[in-house]
């Protein structure tokens, strides 16, 4: 199959997957049932999306600059669907503990640092696990980007972190807070918090939960917001390039 072939079947792949990219689920909504069918598909999935990654790296070595935006834009979409539809809500949960380091999706427990860096090596991230899940948040986020890209506040209220992350855009981004590590997916005037939750309200476990409830990111003074899947880490996603932690 010829790569202009290729590259058409990832436009029409790009033209489907924008209906559905970026809806997480809540947590609360998911029944067991379906947590565990997650969990039972979660690494054939994992290797649908190498073998997805491997297919649009050799279309996007070969395409033209105008090919490659669109090729990126695809890859986006479809690496925020997976996160969404499939990576977190295997994981919801699954039990929080300071010191845990679960790989498994529902098996044994996982600190919130862990729950962020496992997500982004199981979607394909050619990062050190262990190592990036034990760096300060904002080092966390900086491992993917510069600085001048993060969104810090120290004093914005709620309101106003909507109206900011609104005005950043539909996407994923990691948040950092005073002592805790997420994810946070802004959907139009979605916005939902993804992560491996301390608090007793959830139980103590991998949640997805609206982002002005009782939680860590509503009750933390300091916040820090990295956008996610920028075109350089697509770019280090396609052709699986090591990424050193930040320092």
């Amino acid at each position: 199959m010829n790569h202009i072939l290729l590259h058409s079947l990832a436009y029409f792949s790009f033209l489907f997957l924008t209906a559905t990219a970026q809806e997480p689920i809540l947590s609360k909504d998911l029944t067991e049932e379906t947590r565990q069918e997650k969990r039972e598909i979660y690494q054939a999935k994992l290797k649908e999306l190498n073998s997805y990654r491997t297919a649009q790296a050799k279309v996007f070595h070969n395409a033209t600059p105008r090919q490659k935006r669109t090729i990126l834009n695809e890859v986006r979409t479809h690496l925020e669907t997976e996160l969404c539809q499939n990576i977190f809500p295997a994981w919801y949960g699954t039990k929080w503990d300071f010191n845990g380091t679960s790989k498994t999706p529902g098996e044994g427990k996982i600190a919130c640092g862990y729950f962020v860096s496992t997500c982004l090596v199981h979607v394909g991230f050619n990062v050190p696990r262990i190592r990036l899940a034990q760096q300060p948040s904002q080092r966390i986020i900086k491992t993917f980007m510069p600085r001048t890209a993060m969104d810090i506040s120290s004093k914005r209220s709620l309101p106003d972190i909507k109206k900011q992350l609104m005005k950043s855009g539909n996407g994923i981004y990691i948040v950092g807070l005073d002592t805790h590590v997420g994810f946070v997916t802004v959907k139009d005037e979605t916005i939902t918090f993804v992560h491996s939750s301390y608090y007793r309200a959830t139980n103590k476990s991998v949640t997805a939960e609206p982002y002005d409830t009782k939680n860590p990111l509503a009750d933390s003074k300091y916040r820090v917001f990295g956008k996610i899947f920028h075109d350089d880490m697509l770019i280090k996603w396609l052709y699986q390039t090591p990424i050193t932690v930040a320092r």
